[in-house]
């Protein structure tokens, strides 16, 4: 009847389970970057990562974009 109820501390804390989950992701963003890298040495373009994103037009205008309302000052 034991071997019904399964103890917790079998599977660890949850703040185990976090930094198991980051290292992981870690470790997917490092071998997806090499990937990267190694197919750019090949000389082999990947449009999908470049910027300025294939297919956009000229950036918007930019004019009155640092317009702020003026502030009183208070003496």
């Amino acid at each position: 009847m034991e071997g019904v109820i399964v103890d917790p501390e079998v599977f660890t804390s949850f703040a185990a389970w976090i930094g198991g989950a980051i290292v992981l992701v870690l470790v997917v963003a490092g071998i997806f970057l090499g990937y990267m890298a190694d197919e750019e040495r090949r000389g082999r373009r990947l449009p999908w990562a470049e910027w300025p994103l294939p297919g956009t037009e000229e950036p918007a205008s930019t004019e009155g974009a640092d317009r702020r309302p003026e502030t009183r000052k208070v003496a």
